[in-house]
């Protein structure tokens, strides 16, 4: 059920792992999560959304963040098979800045966070 104003009972899991990229690959990295690798997670069992974000820092580097929440942490694993590591395709890795990749996950069953979420993702 998608429904999220019930509070605790519907928790899910909101990942997000947040990598940099060159600026100059913006446009690509773009092309490539919008065309595969948005798509691939938005069709996973269990997931309900995904989403990348990109902010430019302005010193040559771009900061991506991907969004998705999820109906379990096992159905992250399915996913990912590791749970704290994003799936990146191994030739992807090169193109990313000397900086690890950053996975988190947060529990979300506050009624209040639900609200604060787009409409679409409710």
């Amino acid at each position: 059920m998608d429904d999220f104003s019930k509070g605790p009972a519907t928790e899910k899991i909101l990942r997000s792992w947040t990598f940099w990229i060159h600026t100059h690959l913006r446009e690509e990295c773009q092309e490539y999560m919008e065309n595969y690798k948005l798509k691939e997670m938005n069709a996973a069992p269990g997931n309900e959304r995904a989403t990348a974000i990109f902010r430019d820092l302005g010193d040559g580097s771009t900061e991506v963040v991907v969004i998705s929440i999820w109906e379990s942490m096992d159905m992250i694993r399915r996913f990912v098979r590791t749970e704290h590591q994003p799936s990146i395709h191994p030739d992807d890795r090169a193109k990313l800045l000397d900086r690890d990749p950053v996975v988190r996950h947060e529990v979300i069953s506050d009624e209040h966070v639900f609200s604060l979420m787009p409409a679409d993702w409710r």
